[in-house]
């Protein structure tokens, strides 16, 4: 097995902290804020689109109801169909087949919209998801996430205030999450987070993504010099 790249001290000591639980809202869900580490529900989109097509819809007697599972064909599209109301399924609308878990993320963002109901505003968080390293991650691999040498990975240890095991939290993975589905994470009665050094780490990082420009110029030079020591400290420069 690889050994830890833990070397995150040097830039975050500590990169993880935490904090007193938040509470729950009215309807149940968890209060949490940007930084905050948790489970959520999440899931991958197939490289090809799968559907469950609508064959058959009696909105009297739903046992009569019928669906296939196929691939989406551009070329020839699932047809109209009658509103699903069990399903919450509008006539132009398809039920989209993706594979996903319950997987550690970090809340990037919080956010109640009113744009699809205004008398019952939907509650949601946008989450990075946490991936832990598999056999087939090389040694060499590892540590060039951890020397931040690729935009969309972000390198995250595994700590007892954090994440249980070191790994990569997936930019390109980013994704909004029901409130519903999502949990915060504790230890001993306290929830976790970055601290926040870590979190103005990540921010820098995900903004280099998104736009491809520094945010903080002296940030970005000290994640420089961090990432020619790792490199070098694992003889890859």
């Amino acid at each position: 097995m690889a050994e830890s790249l833990d070397q995150t001290g040097l830039l975050c000591d500590p990169f993880y902290e935490t904090r007193a639980p938040l509470g729950r809202d009215n309807k149940g869900n968890p209060w949490v804020l940007p930084g905050q580490l948790i489970l959520a529900h999440q899931v991958y989109p197939p490289a090809k689109p799968m559907v469950i097509e609508v064959q058959g819809y009696d909105p009297r007697d739903t046992s009569k109801n019928s669906y296939v599972f196929k691939k989406y064909n551009p070329s020839n599209p699932p047809p109209s169909h009658f509103p699903a109301k069990e399903l919450n399924l509008r006539s132009d609308e398809n039920l989209y087949v993706m594979q996903g878990k319950l997987r550690p993320a970090v809340v990037l963002q919080t956010i109640t919209t009113d744009y699809y109901n205004l008398q019952n505003p939907e509650p949601y968080v946008w989450v990075a998801p946490c991936f832990t390293f598999k056999e087939k991650h090389r040694q060499q691999y590892r540590c060039r996430i951890a020397a931040m040498q690729f935009p969309h990975l972000f390198y995250v240890p595994g700590h007892p205030n954090g994440f249980a095991e070191e790994g990569v939290l997936r930019f390109e993975h980013i994704q909004p999450v029901a409130a519903a589905g999502v949990q915060p994470i504790f230890v001993n009665g306290r929830q976790n987070f970055l601290a926040d050094a870590a979190w103005a780490v990540l921010q820098q990082r995900l903004h280099m993504f998104v736009t491809g420009k520094v945010l903080d110029q002296s940030l970005e030079d000290t994640l420089q010099a961090y990432a020619a020591c790792l490199l070098e400290a694992y003889g890859l420069r």
